[in-house]
């Protein structure tokens, strides 16, 4: 796995995770999926909300945020 490799970890019954789901599918990001409800796995700091995107256990965006910060960084897609 790349160092540099994005974590976005979502939850079950919940709009926005399945809207930033879909971008970053439809966008191709590589990017971890993990389902906190269904894997089990936990984030590397707790959070209060989901989805939420992480890079080197760091906490990059919460909720729509996320689509922002692949729209606004050079290391968008």
């Amino acid at each position: 796995m790349s160092k540099n490799r994005y974590t976005l970890y979502l939850a079950n019954n919940c709009h926005q995770c399945s809207e930033v789901l879909d971008y970053v599918q439809r966008k191709k990001i590589d990017c971890l999926v993990i389902n906190v409800d269904d894997e089990g796995d936990s984030t590397p700091v707790k959070v209060f909300i989901y989805p939420v995107l992480f890079q080197n256990d760091k906490l990059l965006a919460y909720g729509y945020d996320i689509i922002e910060h692949f729209q606004l960084y050079k290391n968008r897609p």
